[in-house]
């Protein structure tokens, strides 16, 4: 058709693309980087809420996306995001620090799975509540 454009569907399709994360954590924040290779800073977005951050991000032959959950409520206000060319370091305090207490491990099992000598068991019988009476 006169004025109408042809345009390859190569041209069209970019992949998607999962980044590699690595989340850790202290008990003051989370401490997250994101390889984002090829990328630059300003097509990135980072999203964060109180559960949850999601990344996308794009470059000339693929989009980068990936959104992940946080196990800790966050404090989205002091997040604190920096790209230095290649990884996007992400730093999220909690909102509260986490406070655990050390656990000394022993020798020995716990017999997960093996039957708890505790374990009362019902019989049919006579009872004070009638139970098995007739």
């Amino acid at each position: 058709m006169p004025g109408s454009q042809v345009v390859s569907v190569a041209e069209e399709f970019r992949p998607l693309i999962a980044p590699i994360v690595v989340i850790d954590h202290d008990r003051e924040k989370y401490k997250i980087q994101v390889e984002l290779p090829g990328v630059k800073r300003d097509d990135i977005d980072l999203e964060v809420s109180e559960s949850s951050f999601c990344i996308h991000a794009e470059r000339d032959d693929a989009e980068i996306t990936g959104c992940y959950f946080l196990a800790h409520p966050v404090n989205i206000e002091e997040t604190d995001a920096a790209f230095d060319g290649s990884m996007l370091n992400v730093e999220i305090p909690f909102k509260v620090p986490i406070r655990g207490k050390m656990i000394e491990v022993r020798d020995g099992t716990l017999d997960i799975g093996q039957p708890d000598p505790r374990k009362i068991e019902l019989r049919e019988g006579r009872g004070s509540m009638g139970i098995g009476t007739q």
